[in-house]
């Protein structure tokens, strides 16, 4: 609403929520700095402060994985997740070119294309030299795959297996056609072509 028509009662109400939304910037709260070209200056340093702490956060829990983006640990494929980091690190670049790279988006867009456990196919359907072709979707009974779907990826299977099975698209948890994941990849995909047309 304020990059819409800057209307003073929306600003009230960020600049009121700004300081507990800076307490939890890793989570949905990122988004709040999207309204930072439309507040004063003091809101972008407490806004560089607390993005300057959380990404010694992001760099320490990144540098515990081979992949340095978000881990998928349980039951149900990561992607989504490493989707959103890719996201959220795209916008905290735009606003602090200085304390976030360009590299933690591209990492996530990388990871998603094939740059991750079990094998080098693309999670999104004919996207990829290798990319998933049976699916979990409206059609998986005919073994096919909805083009530019999203599937959560590899699952742990306990103790310690990592599996995303290639030919088989019955495994909702590894293989659905995730909506709200392939409509986020469409920003992801977008923010690194953006990073590497600079």
């Amino acid at each position: 609403m304020i990059a819409t028509n800057g209307a003073e009662p929306y600003k009230a109400r960020v600049r009121e929520l700004f300081p507990a939304v800076l307490q939890q910037i890793g989570g949905r709260n990122w988004t709040a700095i999207r309204a930072l070209p439309y507040l004063e200056a003091s809101y972008k340093t407490q806004a560089r402060e607390a993005v300057q702490k959380y990404m010694a956060q992001v760099d320490k829990e990144m540098d515990a994985t081979p992949f340095s983006v978000p881990p998928s640990r349980g039951g149900w494929g990561g992607s989504g997740s490493v989707v959103d980091f890719g996201i959220r690190m795209y916008f905290l670049h735009k606003a602090f070119p200085d304390l976030v790279s360009p590299e933690y988006t591209l990492r996530a867009v990388n990871y998603i294309l094939g740059t991750h456990p079990v094998s080098n196919t693309s999670y999104v359907a004919s996207v990829g030299t290798v990319s998933k072709t049976k699916m979990y979707g409206s059609n998986r009974a005919d073994n096919s795959f909805i083009p530019g779907a999203v599937i959560p990826g590899y699952v742990i299977i306990k103790p310690d297996f990592p599996e995303c099975i290639e030919d088989f698209g019955f495994l909702w948890f590894e293989h659905e056609a995730v909506v709200g994941t392939s409509a986020s990849w469409i920003l992801a995909a977008n923010a690194a072509d953006a990073l590497v047309k600079k």
